[in-house]
């Protein structure tokens, strides 16, 4: 082997160790959407529909601001979302043991 292959082969190896995957966790800050759904499920276990259905449209809101924040490149956001969704739609027909459930399984696929 040539002495310039050699040095070539060290200068693309080193160079590889400073880069990062395509695809790495972003800084993704849902604090305010597990803090809203915490709150909604709170109030799903006090059985009062109307208060529920508030909370969750309130969680509902800050999904949209993040999802447009995000501009839909995060993968657990439309995960949570579908749970979000189902809990309003639970909501709306006064199945508060279920929306509390989607709710639950929300924060869980934001957490992953």
């Amino acid at each position: 082997m040539k002495p310039i292959h050699l040095l070539v082969a060290l200068l693309f190896s080193f160079l590889s160790l400073n880069v990062q995957a395509a695809g790495s966790a972003m800084n993704e800050d849902f604090t305010n959407l597990i803090a809203l759904s915490k709150s909604a499920i709170e109030t799903g276990k006090g059985n009062d529909t109307a208060a529920f259905l508030e909370k969750v449209n309130l969680a509902i809101d800050a999904y949209k601001a993040q999802e447009k924040e995000t501009k839909s490149y995060s993968i657990h956001l439309p995960r949570a979302g579908n749970h979000l969704k189902a809990a309003l739609k639970a909501a709306k027909a006064g199945n508060i043991a279920e929306g509390v459930t989607d709710l639950e399984n929300a924060i869980m696929r934001i957490k992953r």
